[in-house]
């Protein structure tokens, strides 16, 4: 087995390897969508409240965010959205029943951080199926044209 086989025969590491690489692009573009898209609703619309202390928060319920995935995201003291969206409750970790009666703010000092990690402005999952797409059609392409250059290179 010659290296240059690793590469120009079928199902081969070169191929292998360009699969990986769509697959981790568009999980990537997925989880930006869901962190900044999704999740970061809870920041986008706080922010654009003015609901920056205890006094000015508001529960999900009032947001019309109601539902698991930004329940389970504002769950956990130390999550990614918590670094920036605080509740009123003092606990580590809430639970189900707590959100009934927790309220949500961004402090005046993470006002601007929290506009800059979650202001999704390009984030929509319309973006993320182009992007499969487009990624899709350039690994084709990559595998249709990179074991002919490699054939190309080995006769100079």
């Amino acid at each position: 087995m010659s290296f240059q086989s690793l590469w120009v025969d079928t199902g081969s590491s070169l191929e292998k390897v360009i699969w990986a690489i769509y697959i981790g692009i568009v999980i990537a573009a997925f989880m930006l969508w869901y962190s900044k898209g999704y999740i970061g609703q809870v920041a986008r619309i706080l922010a654009k409240k003015n609901a920056h202390s205890p006094e000015d928060s508001h529960t999900l319920r009032e947001l019309g965010l109601d539902n698991l995935f930004i329940r389970n995201a504002l769950k956990n003291k130390y999550s990614a959205l918590r670094k920036v969206v605080y509740c009123t409750l003092d606990k580590d970790k809430l639970k189900r029943e707590d959100f009934y009666e927790a309220k949500f703010y961004i402090p005046e000092e993470y006002k601007n951080r929290a506009y800059f990690k979650y202001r999704g402005n390009n984030n929509t999952l319309p973006m993320v199926i182009i992007v499969a797409v487009v990624m899709f059609i350039v690994a084709n392409l990559c595998i249709r044209y990179i074991p002919e250059l490699l054939n190309l290179l080995k006769d100079i």
